[in-house]
């Protein structure tokens, strides 16, 4: 057995219960097989003596007061050298950011996007200067979105007949911000915004909102939901109505369980990000081999985020060589990493992944006989746009 002067222990905090659970229990598998790497080749190196990885994680079940809760007993209870809080939720992320400074801890968010987060870093950065966000901004994933719809009508390959967009999305920080930073490109770009509704987290019932869809008869409908099975629910009612909207996901078509639960209506669906293909990438194929040895399930997105924060947490302890953390977060900050989903290095201003074909790319896919293939942009992409089956 390990001895407790001879282990560093990270702490996790993520929603491993409730409606987002899935995709918190597949970032806790992810960060799992990295530590265990580490662990194999003698673990982390500090103050000239190797420390075997210790992984402490606590559920939030996608509450702020609970995250805050659970990162805080972490800190005290738990004597973490390092906090990857939160892995998941912007909105938990947010209420815990306080934490870093209070504390003096190096802080990590690994895969909430929203901007508000980037904000607060940018405003205050002498007071969060220990903390740090490893995914980019959901301006991402807005300006791949549009841009995406500006690329297939520049091509003639759509030709939207009144240049209408609808958002439904999940009433949490990652819907809002996504759907309000996409909006405001549409509107930008001479569209009309519809509507910009939101539903709670989970929602599996869609026909009165599809109803009213049905009336108003938008070119395009955009939704974000992280619950698989809102993307599920949504994607059949979608179909059973008949409607004939262009459609665009985010996030929920990264789940295996989504093509099984949707079945033919996931057929054409356009969505990002494809950041993760263990069938036509080799660096993400070895992944996914490592979590269906272990976990007995097959690697996604959720999973490479998981491998890549863990991995960063751990190259900044390395590099500091100690777990002080004033040293840590300077490492942190000076990270450029070869990742699965992407090279990952922070904006200096506002602490934040950057993104792009340099750094981590947000393409569009396309549903196709069950699989995806990439559409947008032209430089990567490994097909051409179909016109969605229920558009014809």
């Amino acid at each position: 057995m390990v001895r407790a002067q001879e282990t560093v222990k990270i702490g996790v905090t993520g929603p491993f219960s409730g409606p987002a659970a899935q995709s918190g229990l597949a970032l806790r598998q992810g960060m799992s097989v990295a530590a265990e790497e580490w662990n194999a080749k003698g673990g982390v190196v500090v103050d000239s003596k190797p420390l075997h990885v210790e992984i402490l994680f606590e559920d939030t079940q996608d509450n702020p007061a609970q995250g805050v809760s659970a990162a805080q007993k972490l800190i005290t209870d738990n004597r973490i050298s390092f906090l990857i809080g939160d892995s998941f939720a912007s909105s938990v992320t947010i209420a815990e950011m306080d934490l870093a400074d209070q504390y003096k801890i190096p802080t990590m968010s690994c895969e909430p996007v929203s901007g508000a987060i980037s904000a607060k870093i940018e405003k205050e950065p002498e007071k969060f200067q220990y903390f740090w966000k490893a995914d980019f901004n959901s301006q991402g994933y807005a300006a791949t979105i549009f841009q995406t719809y500006a690329s297939l009508i520049t091509s003639g390959q759509l030709t939207p007949a009144k240049k209408t967009v609808v958002f439904l999305v999940e009433d949490t920080d990652y819907g809002r911000s996504i759907a309000g930073n996409a909006a405001d490109l549409f509107k930008a770009g001479g569209w009309t915004v519809i509507a910009n509704s939101t539903v709670p987290l989970g929602s599996t019932n869609f026909n009165s909102a599809l109803t009213k869809l049905a009336f108003e008869n938008p070119d395009v409908l955009v939704s974000v939901f992280t619950a698989v099975d809102s993307g599920v629910a949504l994607s059949k009612q979608f179909a059973e109505q008949g409607l004939t909207s262009s459609q665009f996901a985010i996030y929920y078509p990264t789940q295996a369980a989504y093509l099984r639960g949707a079945g033919k209506a996931a057929e054409g669906l356009m969505w990002a990000p494809l950041i993760f293909d263990a069938a036509q990438r080799p660096a993400d194929k070895v992944l996914d081999e490592k979590v269906r040895a272990q976990f007995s399930t097959a690697a996604t997105t959720d999973h490479a985020y998981g491998y890549d924060c863990m991995t960063i947490a751990l190259n900044a302890l390395k590099a500091a060589g100690t777990t002080t953390p004033e040293a840590v977060v300077k490492a942190l900050a000076a990270t450029d990493y070869d990742g699965i989903l992407g090279r990952f290095a922070f904006d200096q201003k506002n602490h934040t992944a950057q993104y792009g074909a340099a750094f981590i790319p947000i393409p569009t896919a396309q549903i196709r006989d069950g699989k995806n293939v990439i559409i947008w942009p032209e430089n990567v992409a490994t097909a051409k746009y179909q016109v969605q089956p229920w558009m014809k």
